[in-house]
């Protein structure tokens, strides 16, 4: 078959698409006709097209035949199969335990909560769950994962729901004692409070940080990392009554021996893609990034592709120049391309009337940020979205800004700088600099001296030595 559903962009892709973008992530992509999982088949052989196999024993000769046509599948339609479920393994450095988070979406909350539908977690296929949670909109929130606390350690885990017998099975930890590799959620893996997510498939990137975890024996050695692993820090920690020892890390090069330790774990690495958000300024809520725009101004290191690696037709890509478009922004506009993903959600302030905003602006030396509102620090290096709480000094050239739905409403400038000049001058240049130097007054016959610097020579040729700063202003006629 040559088109199917992408689970991840929720759109419908090519197998072209797929192979061009790195599209080889488990469970990412069902059959139109079945909702089975398939997988991308030849992606680079030279003797048939690329395209897309369902796996073995899960498909029927009718799905076999299905080549797939362009527009039978919905881009709002959330899967085919209705016993579908999407889940993650994350692990929580605050609580140290891992856990599944689960989602469904609005339409699939209230239709299994209709029917009673528990969802159920096993070790194996043929045990008793251990863990049962009602599918309702009291225990779920339509596309927020609901995070399951696992308590009972296996290497892999399988879900299911009451509706039908159907378990599918994800798998958490490596055999062979092999670690396992989670991404850092967000730009906070210095905060000890940082969450990670599972990496699913087998490649790694690099300029990325990832938790890396292994289980401990008594026969544990030190795990040595080669040059080109930088290593943040190390956690030991105990659940599910087991030990284990975890490595904050990212990949700065790709080199013969890092590649010689990855693949003996079982993964590849490649070269990390770029993907930021570059305008408007947006609140991300569970890894959501709200705004109230039309459009979005994306950079990337990556061509955008329609249905490829974002969720929008090509008409709603403006390249404007290399590297930054302009997208058209629906609800749950998804790119996503290695390791790069950032999914944007487009909302209506919830504003009747017309408000008058009346823009402030105040001078500060440092600015604490308050516990409402969103800022944004501009200087030199860009623009950095500030955290309440955060405390700012402000240095020539740099500018915090206050927005609501979008709308500067307050500006915060930096103090003037007080220029000094004469004896005041002097007088700072001598409290702060202390390096001296040998005084010798026939090298300075030449200069044309100031009332300051004629009376400080004075004192310094009875003293036999020069302040070297004060030597250099004067040489230079700024004192």
């Amino acid at each position: 078959m040559r088109k199917v559903y992408d689970t991840i962009l929720q759109t419908e892709v090519s197998a072209e698409l797929a192979v061009r973008n790195g599209g080889f992530e488990p469970y990412r992509y069902e059959c139109a006709c079945c909702g089975e999982e398939v997988f991308v088949a030849a992606p680079y052989s030279t003797r048939m097209v690329a395209h897309f196999r369902h796996r073995s024993g899960n498909n029927d000769i009718e799905c076999e035949n299905y080549l797939g046509q362009l527009g039978v599948i919905s881009t709002d339609s959330s899967s085919k199969r209705s016993s579908r479920v999407r889940a993650e393994f994350y692990y929580n450095n605050s609580s140290k335990t891992f856990s599944l988070g689960l989602r469904f979406s609005e339409s699939e909350i209230k239709a299994y909560e209709q029917q009673y539908i528990d969802f159920e977690i096993r070790t194996t296929d043929s045990d008793a769950p251990f863990h049962v949670l009602k599918i309702n909109s009291t225990n779920f929130t339509p596309d927020v994962p609901t995070m399951i606390s696992l308590n009972h350690f296996s290497s892999s885990y399988y879900l299911s729901n009451t509706l039908n017998d159907a378990k599918r099975k994800y798998d958490l930890f490596n055999h062979d004692n092999a670690p396992i590799f989670l991404k850092i959620q967000g730009n906070n893996s210095d905060d000890s409070n940082f969450q990670a997510k599972l990496v699913r498939g087998i490649v790694l990137y690099t300029n990325t940080q990832y938790f890396v975890v292994f289980q401990r024996y008594s026969s544990e050695r030190a795990i040595l990392f080669p040059s080109g692993i930088e290593v943040g820090g190390t956690s030991y920690f105990e659940t599910m009554n087991r030990k284990f020892i975890g490595f904050l890390l990212s990949i700065t090069n790709k080199t013969a021996s890092i590649d010689n330790m990855i693949n003996s774990w079982g993964y590849q690495l490649e070269a990390s893609e770029s993907l930021t958000l570059l305008w408007p300024p947006a609140q991300v809520i569970d890894d959501v990034s709200i705004i109230a725009s039309e459009y979005a101004y994306i950079f990337s290191s990556f061509e955008l592709q329609a249905h490829g690696n974002i969720n929008v037709n090509s008409e709603e890509i403006v390249e404007l120049s290399h590297g930054i478009s302009r997208v058209s922004v629906k609800p749950k506009t998804k790119i996503f391309k290695k390791n790069a993903e950032i999914v944007i959600n487009k909302v209506v302030p919830l504003v009747d009337t017309y408000i008058d905003i009346t823009l402030s602006k105040r001078v500060k030396n440092s600015f604490t940020v308050p516990d409402e509102g969103f800022y944004f620090l501009f200087n030199h290096s860009g623009v950095s979205s500030l955290k309440n709480g955060q405390v700012v000094f402000l240095t020539p050239g740099s500018l915090i800004v206050q927005y609501e739905y979008n709308y500067p409403v307050s500006y915060i400038y930096p103090c003037s700088q007080r220029e000094l000049s004469g004896d005041a001058l002097l007088e700072d240049i001598l409290a702060h600099y202390k390096r001296t130097e040998a005084f010798d007054s026939t090298k300075n016959s030449s200069l044309t001296l100031s009332k300051t610097a004629s009376q400080y020579f004075e004192k310094c040729r009875i003293a036999g030595s020069i302040n070297s700063i004060a030597k250099c202003f004067i040489e230079e006629g700024r004192l």
